[in-house]
């Protein structure tokens, strides 16, 4: 009884890991898209109003709670009162709030890459770096999702038959 309960316990378990490990992957899709979501509204209103940087972080930041709107009022904040460079601090803001964040390299460089250009460079060239990054993220969205959809079942299916094959070997 106690053996059968164990085993039902383990099964269950590694299955567990593997709906954790599923669980990430979407995770990943849900920070992508979130930061997507601060990057089309900052555009927007980059290319509208045509306002400084400082007075659109302003307007925007407490928008959502959010990671990626966090790090723009955490941007904003610190732009003002250390009167920094917008790179250092984004860099710094960026790393600090995404840390432990199931992203990989490739998405937090593009994190990352507003403050090389964010209230830096003419209206023109912001716009073209904007596009660039609403491409790239879009494709990093495209290949989460695919991850989601092709490895999250896989992670499923494995822990719970990792799980089943371990409890085998115990009978």
């Amino acid at each position: 009884m106690v053996k059968g309960l164990l085993i039902i316990c383990f099964v269950a378990a590694c299955g567990l890991l593997g709906s954790v490990k599923a669980w990430e992957l979407k995770e990943r899709i849900v920070l992508l898209e979130d930061f997507q979501k601060m990057i089309l509204l900052l555009k927007g209103k980059m290319n509208y109003l045509r306002e400084p940087i400082t007075t659109m972080i302003d307007a925007e930041a407490k928008k959502d709670n959010s990671r990626a709107f966090n790090l723009l009022d955490e941007a904003g904040t610190a732009l003002r009162e250390k009167n920094a460079e917008m790179d250092s601090i984004w860099v710094q803001k960026a790393s600090e709030i995404y840390k432990g964040a199931y992203l990989t390299e490739d998405d937090m460089e593009l994190i990352i890459y507003p403050g090389k250009f964010l209230g830096q460079t003419d209206w023109e060239n912001q716009q073209a770096r904007f596009d660039f990054l609403e491409k790239r993220l879009q494709q990093q969205i495209d290949s989460a999702r695919q991850d989601y959809r092709v490895k999250g079942p896989l992670y499923r299916k494995i822990g719970f038959f990792a799980g089943g094959l371990v409890s085998i070997i115990f009978i």
